[in-house]
């Protein structure tokens, strides 16, 4: 009887319940994540930026996610500094950019992005096996990219003007754009600053907080059914990766193609992707389609344009740092020391240029970690004088991109390879077997970097190749080693790294002493000694030079000035290398 009453009042109660309420949505359950921005008050700006964008439509039906929604008072402020009277005034193609870039996948509380890990939330417990990252990923992704092409090098390049171009490849876009997120525990870990963080973001970094780039995070935790909404205090644009950077227009003066131009013209390695190319949809219904190409900049610390490394979880740890010169400072190097319009016998112009040249004006400025004022990198370039260092006056921009920070400069200081006595070595295509040397022996920072005036005495590819004293010996297309021709023994013989060291230092003279009227003793970085008998211009070592290496027959050496500017010294070529004997 006591079930029957249960069973009785069960049946009577829902009687009673109208129809409309048995369906109600419960007062204490969220909606999904568009309905949960648009209900509060301070984000209505960012609520009609999903509308207009038909984001709304999909956050509030499917997937999980973090919105990142800044304030009416920070969509105002961002309106004020690009000139737009309203949101709709915005293009739409932005609007969509800007919009997708304050969301993230997958849902995150603020107690979460304060310990973020790369395999996910990171515990207490598991240090070592879920070390601290920063980056997610956001969902905006840039399309295919089509490149214009030519043949040149004996390869492919790219170029920057599409009307010297007949064909293109469009490059497939591997993954959505990532966005850094700072917090606390990460900093510290990784031993970045307040001031690093204000380097780039013009704010100062409040420990205690959370920053969506150079956002703040005011209001945490906005709980919806399928997600979070954080309320920041900035509009964060989307971030630019290095080609993006390169590739903008900016104002007068602020123009970085030039390096982007030859970073296109030597760099570039271009692959097929078949398994992108058959995914797209025209080729599933057998239309019209592109080839799709992975693009790689195998040379370099990292690729222009990608958003990810290959090890995904290293993308989320992991951020690059580039270095690049205005056009207007960067076409003084080339026309002014670089190529034949210096008025010397260079190179012809920066597209004739050898790879291990390129790789001494272009490479260097990319490294593989970011460049922030605390870090010993950037304190190099920037503080210190080594051989390749810029002026931080010279900074004019500074951004922290999707793939990389990036500082843009407005004077250019080259690597002092080529400012040094060693200039004409690496701008006249003359000296090319010795160039080579120089780098494979490893005296490049002594040589340029020392204080003091020198006397250097390069030999030319001409004198080399007579007397068979340094060969060139390729082992494949990418590395070397050198050998030498034996005359007495008469067979070839290689040469290692600090034999060549002696050579070079020995035909690099220092501080001088004269000796007798007409006789000037100069004394070497190797630490011996050479005479210039001033008197009919004859040089030599201890004992006279010799042709050929172990060579029986004596070479005179006459020095020839190469006149280019020099910042520490003199470069006078000889036919010979100088003989100390034993």
């Amino acid at each position: 009887m006591l079930l029957l009453g249960i069973f009785f009042c069960l049946i009577v109660g829902c009687e009673e319940l109208p129809e409309h309420e048995k369906y109600k949505r419960p007062d204490w359950l969220p909606g999904k994540l568009f309905t949960t921005v648009s209900v509060q008050e301070n984000l209505t700006m960012f609520t009609e930026c999903l509308r207009l964008t038909g984001l709304d439509t999909i956050i509030d039906v499917s997937g999980s996610w973090s919105v990142f929604a800044p304030t009416d008072e920070a969509m105002k402020l961002y309106l004020s500094e690009n000139s737009y009277a309203s949101i709709s005034d915005i293009p739409l193609d932005e609007l969509k950019k800007i919009t997708k870039f304050h969301i993230i996948q997958n849902p995150w509380s603020l107690e979460q992005l304060k310990s973020l890990g790369v395999n996910g939330w990171k515990a207490p417990d598991d240090a070592n096996s879920n070390p601290y990252a920063y980056k997610r990923e956001t969902i905006l992704k840039n399309s295919d990219e089509k490149y214009w092409i030519k043949r040149a090098n004996k390869k492919e390049v790219i170029v920057v003007d599409s009307t010297i171009s007949r064909n293109y490849k469009m490059v497939f876009v591997q993954s959505r754009k990532y966005v850094p997120i700072f917090y606390d525990a990460y900093l510290t870990k990784n031993g970045i600053t307040s001031e690093d963080y204000k380097f780039y973001f013009d704010r100062t970094y409040e420990p205690g907080n959370v920053f969506y780039a150079g956002a703040k995070i005011l209001k945490a935790d906005i709980f919806a059914e399928n997600g979070f909404v954080h309320v920041i205090d900035r509009v964060v644009t989307p971030m630019l990766n290095a080609k993006e950077i390169l590739d903008k227009k900016e104002m007068v003066g602020e123009s970085y193609k030039l390096f982007l131009e030859m970073v296109y013209w030597y760099y570039p390695k271009f692959e097929p992707n078949l398994t992108a190319t058959y995914n797209q949809p025209a080729a599933r219904l057998g239309a019209v389609f592109d080839t799709l190409w992975d693009l790689n900049y195998a040379a370099l610390a990292f690729d222009l344009h990608k958003e990810r490394f290959d090890i995904i979880n290293q993308t989320l740890i992991r951020h690059n740092g580039f270095i690049a010169p205005t056009d207007e400072t960067f076409r003084k190097f080339i026309d002014g020391i670089l190529t034949t319009k210096s008025g010397f016998p260079h190179w012809p112009d920066m597209k004739s240029l050898p790879n291990d040249v390129v790789d001494l004006i272009v490479a260097q400025n990319f490294k593989s970690s970011p460049l922030y004022p605390s870090t010993s990198q950037y304190q190099k370039i920037f503080k210190g004088a080594n051989r390749y260092h810029q002026d931080e006056k010279a900074i004019i921009k500074k951004d922290f991109g999707s793939n990389c920070t990036f500082i843009g400069l407005e004077t250019y200081m080259p690597d002092r390879v080529f400012t040094s006595v060693t200039g004409p070595v690496f701008c006249r295509p003359g000296f090319s077997i010795f160039r080579r040397a120089m780098a494979y022996s490893g005296v490049l920072d002594a040589i340029a970097n020392y204080k003091g005036k020198l006397y250097f005495f390069p030999i030319p590819d001409n004198a080399l190749m007579a007397d068979s004293s340094l060969i060139l010996n390729w082992l494949d297309k990418t590395s070397y080693n050198f050998m030498a021709y034996n005359r007495m023994k008469r067979q070839m013989e290689n040469l290692g790294s600090n034999t060549l060291k002696n050579w070079m230092l020995n035909q690099v003279g220092t501080s001088t002493n004269n000796a007798s009227a007409g006789k000037e003793i100069i004394r070497t970085l190797g630490g011996r000694f050479i005479t210039w008998d001033h008197s009919n211009n004859t040089i030599q070592g201890t004992y006279p030079s010799t042709v050929g290496y172990k060579g029986t027959n004596v070479g005179i050496c006459t020095p020839v000035p190469l006149n280019e500017p020099a910042d520490n010294g003199k470069s006078l070529s000889v036919n010979y290398w100088f003989n100390f004997g034993n």
